[in-house]
């Protein structure tokens, strides 16, 4: 069974959200630098690890149908 995944938000450029799962801090640290190797100061400071995603975020079922936060798995 594979551990539950974390999410963080980080923004770059700044004040534009972006939202990731990662298994550690570290994984996702590792995926901002990999991604950002030009400015990693810039972007690092910015991330959070955040309990759920922001409201907006929906998850969608096989049929097209939004899967409520109550029937969600909890990851």
């Amino acid at each position: 069974m594979t551990p539950p995944l974390l999410k963080f938000r980080y923004e770059y450029p700044p004040g534009e959200a972006h939202f990731l799962e990662a298994p550690t801090a570290e994984a996702a640290v590792l995926f901002l630098r990999r991604t950002y190797p030009h400015n990693p100061v810039d972007v690092l400071p910015t991330l959070r690890e955040i309990s759920r995603w922001p409201a907006f975020w929906k998850t969608i079922d096989a049929q097209g149908l939004v899967v409520p936060d109550n029937a969600k798995p909890r990851s």
